[in-house]
């Protein structure tokens, strides 16, 4: 039986745990919190309760990067996008030949960021499949450790390798365990499609009144209004001409939904999302730090934007989100954020693009 390594303890990384302990396979769990690491040790188990149903303690629960790196296939990294760069650089003196290195999900470049830590100049040296989903292959929440609720299941989440080759061998390993995971060509599908980026940091920020009044509202059902769901439309079409322009032949933002959660098409964004039941009863960011602001803008927002300005797309929506972003949250994330500076893909033509992840 496979052995992994779950590198972080949020909703998802719980989830997995818990689900493939339950399966018979020996999990452990990481996370940087000690204090959710020292709660999670307490418990008897991780509780899963929803659509998706377990209960189980994984086999290690630790803040020990050696502890949770030693004798393990599969390294699943299920942290937040703006870690996965230290967490490669922790992870990489451990590693070794035929492992599995996966990003759950990678957002933009999350691949070719660790890929560059992993296979650069001071890399590891090892023969590794590095992997990364398309999105979280739950729809989890967690309003307490250890007790996680899956509210909706994806029947379709794309996964790509970097090279695009090795997603055979992947899914031969990880495909009969996820059977949700889908081949993707390439880590651009997988990075560039992603819905976060428009439905996370936008709603989140056409809503900061109600965070500085304090007001609780169901984030989905109530946070986007039909003018609201328009602007992410609206800033959806930037997204697919990024996408197009390097190669990818992206699905709109009501395509990809319907997709994922095997949905009944609707003619506008605002429909289907109050029909999507997973998203239903969602509390909202309460602070500037959440990372649906935080995170997707700088995996999401930032690396589309940043491609797209390097390839000649104009993204004045975006655009727009990543400075109002930066004037919220009193940050720069075209500065802090995963440039195409940063992904090794600034100055170069679609074609050399395509070339770097086939």
């Amino acid at each position: 039986m496979l052995k992994f390594a779950i590198i972080g303890a949020g909703a998802g990384g719980q989830s997995m745990a818990a689900i493939l302990t339950s399966k018979g396979y020996s999990a452990k769990l990481y996370d940087i919190d000690k204090e959710k690491i020292r709660r999670l040790q307490e418990l008897k188990a991780i509780k899963v309760t929803g659509v998706i149903q377990c209960e189980a303690q994984p086999a290690v629960i630790t803040d020990s990067i050696e502890e949770v790196m030693t004798d393990v296939d599969v390294v699943m990294i299920v942290s937040t996008t703006d870690a996965h760069g230290s967490i490669a650089a922790q992870i990489k003196p451990y590693l070794k030949d035929g492992q599995i290195v996966m990003l759950n999900p990678g957002h933009c470049g999350g691949a070719l960021e660790i890929a560059h830590v992993l296979r650069g100049e001071n890399g590891c040296g090892k023969d590794l499949i590095i992997a990364e989903a398309g999105d979280l292959m739950y729809g989890c929440r967690s309003y307490e450790i250890g007790n996680i609720l899956h509210t909706g299941l994806k029947v379709h989440v794309p996964v790509a390798t970097l090279p695009a080759g090795d997603v055979t061998k992947l899914l031969e390993v990880l495909g009969p365990i996820f059977p949700c995971l889908k081949p993707a060509a390439n880590v651009l599908e997988t990075g560039f499609e992603g819905a976060g980026a428009m439905l996370h940091p936008i709603p989140s920020l056409m809503n900061v009144n109600k965070m500085d009044l304090g007001e609780s509202y169901d984030y989905y059902m109530e946070g986007i209004t039909p003018h609201i769901a328009d602007i992410i439309s609206a800033c959806d079409k930037e997204r697919v001409a990024v996408c197009r322009a390097l190669g990818v032949d992206a699905l709109d933002l009501i395509s990809m939904l319907t997709k994922t959660y095997k949905l009944e098409k609707k003619d506008n964004l605002y429909d289907l999302i109050q029909s999507i039941e997973s998203y239903k009863a969602l509390r909202n960011p309460t602070n500037t730090k959440h990372r649906f602001i935080v995170e997707d803008t700088m995996s999401g927002l930032v690396p589309l934007a940043s491609v797209g300005r390097s390839l000649g797309i104009a993204t004045p929506m975006m655009d727009s989100f990543i400075n109002i972003a930066s004037a919220v949250c009193g940050r720069d994330f075209w500065t802090e954020g995963r440039t195409a500076e940063k992904l090794g893909l600034a100055g170069k033509t679609a074609a050399e693009i395509q070339d770097m992840v086939r």
